[in-house]
C-alpha cells in the first residue's frame, strides 16, 4: 500500500483550517466530527492488526476531538440541547477511555456509531435551524483545530 506525499496531507490540512476559518461554528462541528470518525476507524484497523501502539494513539487523538466537541457547546443558549449533548460526549469519552484500557473493540463500535449518528444530525439540519445561535454552539472562534 503507497503512503500519499506529505506535501500533499499537509495542503489538505491547511485548506481545511483555511475553510475553517472562513466557515461557521457548523462547519467547525462537521470537520470535528468527521476527524472524530476518521479516528475511531483507524484505531479498528490497528485493532485489527494488533497495532497496539496505533490504536491507542488513534483512540486518544479521539478523546481529544470529543473533548474539542465539549469545549463548542454554550448550555446558556439552549439549556436542554447543550447539557444533553454534554452528557453524551461524556458518555462518548468516557467509553473510549474504557476501550483504550480494556482494549474492547465494542466501546469503540458503540462509539462509532453515536458519532455517525450524531453527524448525520448535525449535517440534516435545515438553513432555518442553524441560523439562531446554531444549537447552542459557543460563538467565539475555535480554540484549536484536530490534526489529521
Amino acid at each position: 500500500m503507497s503512503r500519499r506525499p506529505r506535501h500533499i496531507d499537509l495542503f489538505e490540512t491547511v485548506q481545511r483550517d483555511a475553510d475553517l476559518l472562513s466557515g461557521g461554528k457548523l462547519e467547525m462541528i462537521l470537520v470535528l466530527f468527521e476527524n472524530l470518525s476518521s479516528a475511531l476507524l483507524a484505531a479498528q484497523g490497528h485493532g485489527s492488526h494488533m497495532a497496539l501502539e496505533r490504536q491507542h494513539q488513534s483512540l486518544s487523538r479521539a478523546q481529544r476531538i470529543i473533548k474539542g466537541l465539549q469545549l463548542t457547546l454554550n448550555v446558556s443558549h439552549q439549556p436542554l440541547l447543550g447539557s444533553s449533548l454534554r452528557q453524551l460526549y461524556g458518555y462518548m469519552g468516557a467509553r473510549l477511555w474504557h476501550a483504550t484500557v480494556h482494549k474492547d473493540h465494542h466501546a469503540v463500535n458503540e462509539v462509532l456509531g453515536l458519532t455517525r449518528t450524531l453527524s448525520d444530525a448535525w449535517k440534516n439540519l435545515s438553513p432555518t435551524e442553524r441560523l439562531p445561535g446554531e444549537a447552542g454552539l459557543r460563538s467565539s472562534k475555535p480554540r484549536f483545530f484536530a490534526s489529521a
